[in-house]
């Protein structure tokens, strides 16, 4: 009898001790901005956000079996926060958000002047996980300089060659005026 006792009190803790160990909280994912950075001033028009992640793997939306599998949304000047409590998914459709499995994307044609990146790490749903990871980073796009209206065109201004050809001609037609009136011969 204390044999089966001492078997059944084994068997209970280690049941416990393994639901212990599973029931421990997974480490959040972390994602990181690496590029630009917060404050910067980038070139533009085009602007590469670049990202490192850490504690996940991200598998494009489009190739996600689970709901476990993860994806980021970069959204360029919208307010991520209609979809930060996870209940509402993020909307596709949208050129400033955008749902990638990559850890860069690059947005086209940004107007010059302040503009700001969030990155929200979002289940194959598209719902952001929580609690939010969402780092974001502001950053402004210089004014490119621009070309002059018109560039100037060859020949506009005098050249040394021009003004050559000019004074050469101007000597073979002084000098057949005077033969012509005999004071040249």
């Amino acid at each position: 009898m204390r044999r089966l006792v001492v078997l059944v009190l084994g068997a209970l803790l280690a049941v416990l001790s393994a639901s212990t160990a599973m029931a421990q909280p997974q480490p959040q994912p972390q994602i990181t901005i690496t590029s630009p950075v917060n404050g910067a001033t980038v070139p533009g028009p085009d602007v590469t956000v670049s990202i490192n992640v850490a504690g996940t793997t991200l598998v494009p939306a489009a190739q996600a079996t689970r709901l476990e599998d993860l994806h980021v949304h970069y959204l360029l000047d919208t307010d991520p926060s209609p979809w930060s409590g996870g209940t509402t998914p993020i909307p596709a459709g949208n050129p400033n958000i955008v749902h990638s499995g990559s850890t860069s994307n690059t947005f086209t044609g940004l107007a010059p002047g302040l503009h700001r990146v969030v990155v929200v790490l979002g289940f194959s749903d598209h719902r952001a996980v929580q609690p939010p990871v969402d780092p974001s980073v502001s950053f402004t796009v210089a004014v490119q300089p621009s070309a002059p209206a018109q560039l100037p065109r060859t020949g506009d201004a005098a050249t040394p060659v021009t003004l050559l050809v000019a004074v050469g001609v101007a000597g073979v037609v002084l000098g057949t005026a005077l033969r012509v009136l005999g004071l040249r011969h």
